[in-house]
């Protein structure tokens, strides 16, 4: 599998400090937004601090088609996201496990949650108390709804924000029918604003000095993200978008097509590229068709040009057609999966799949996805695999002064779980 291992850096030791070195996050979130949001942020050198229960930890532990992993409190799902963070279990419901939390808070840069709007209130660590507490943390809180608004107090996944934002409506087939995309888009896009409206108040900080408030919804990202959709309906009051396989710019002369083996995306926008698409494939007399000019004039093209561009991709494979078209300057891919574009030669050279450092008592390798961008120096890098639940609670209450006669009494309390068997 190709992958990366090394570090993205300079042969100048004064510019290797990856941009988050020095920066404490404090990780009370679960699942799938708030994890991804912190392990951008670690990945980039922030020492991420995940505090989870003593007991019946964080359900993406055990959520992936690994069972052995599931079992083991390792789930693909977690995996995927909590390389390079530490774990500390400790029971918020308790006063012993409060102060430890209030006492980490103190030497905290960021602080993260994911529940539900009063979830922390309840706990005594909502915004305003922490913020109080030490005016220069960065509080960011991911719902599903917001921290305001009429729905804010109601439950999400990331499915039903597809469903609620117009996403799975404008993910629909030609018949009609609407899907979800097939992954949880709106938590990792959720997670993605989540680091960079963190990373936005850091640096309003180094101005200021002062923390900020951060309030992200799943429902604002998802509609970020459809901003051309967004903007058509708020100013038109209507969407007249092209369903199916057809490209979101409408192009007539774009879509997935079927060929003598295999399937094809292809998507000519400009005229250039269907002169050139049409050409290419041996459709010369459609090429000269002066209506491609102003193709966004004839809606007619597209099944005019249906039959035609279906019988002459079928004379060769996918394979072929996206050489040919790709060197003719014409965007185009044969449909691969995903198992085999992790085969990809192309990946290696990207570092996106980046081997975890060996797992303790495991026993075979993990990869997970690094950050969506390269740099010149100081770039994303793995120290740590991810943490069992509970893992680094002993050298994390030792560092803020805990002795450890005391963190075994916490221990033998169940305020505090070192390990997998808490």
């Amino acid at each position: 599998m190709p992958m990366n291992t090394e570090p993205e850096s300079s042969s100048d030791p004064q510019m290797l400090a990856r941009p988050f070195e020095g920066v404490r996050v404090i990780d009370t979130s679960h699942v799938l937004a708030g994890p991804f949001c912190s392990y951008q942020l670690a990945l980039l050198g922030a020492d991420v601090i995940r505090i989870e229960p003593p007991k019946n930890g964080d359900i993406a532990r055990k959520m992936g088609a690994d069972t052995e992993l599931n079992a083991q409190e390792l789930g693909l799902a977690f995996i995927s996201q909590n390389a390079n963070k530490r774990s500390l279990a400790i029971d918020l419901k308790t006063n012993e496990g409060k102060e430890i939390l209030w006492q980490l808070i103190d030497t905290a840069d960021v602080f993260v949650e994911n529940y539900r709007p009063g979830a922390m209130q309840r706990l005594g660590f909502d915004a305003e108390s922490v913020m109080a507490r030490k005016p220069d943390i960065v509080y960011a809180s991911l719902t599903g709804y917001g921290q305001s608004g009429p729905l804010s107090n109601r439950p999400a996944y990331d499915h039903v924000v597809q469903s609620f934002s117009g996403m799975m409506a404008a993910n629909r087939t030609l018949s009609g029918e609407t899907h979800r995309v097939g992954f949880a888009i709106v938590d990792y896009v959720t997670g993605l604003f989540g680091a960079f409206s963190i990373a936005s108040a850091l640096y309003q900080r180094t101005h200021t000095g002062r923390g900020q408030r951060i309030d992200l919804a799943m429902l604002d990202a998802a509609l970020a993200i459809m901003g051309p959709l967004l903007t058509e309906v708020a100013i038109t009051g209507g969407l007249n978008r092209p369903g199916g396989t057809r490209a979101f710019s409408g192009s007539p002369i774009s879509g997935i097509f079927e060929t003598a083996e295999g399937l094809l995306a292809a998507t000519a926008n400009t005229h250039t590229q269907a002169v050139a698409l049409l050409q290419s494939i041996g459709l010369n007399e459609k090429a000269d068709d002066p209506r491609l000019e102003n193709w966004g004039e004839h809606p007619e093209l597209g099944d005019e040009y249906a039959p035609s561009l279906h019988a002459a991709l079928c004379k060769q494979t996918a394979a072929h057609w996206e050489e040919v078209l790709s060197t003719a300057g014409v965007p185009a891919s044969r449909v691969r999966d995903l198992p085999e574009i992790l085969q990809h030669p192309h990946l290696a050279s990207r570092g996106i799949v980046m081997e975890v450092p060996e797992v303790s008592g495991l026993g075979r390798p993990l990869y997970v996805p690094g950050v969506g961008f390269k740099m010149a120096c100081g770039g994303q890098q793995i120290d740590r695999p991810p943490p069992r639940r509970g893992e680094q609670s002993v050298e994390i209450l030792k560092a803020i002064g805990y002795k450890i006669e005391r963190i075994n009494e916490l221990v033998s309390a169940g305020i505090v779980g070192t390990g997998k068997s808490t």
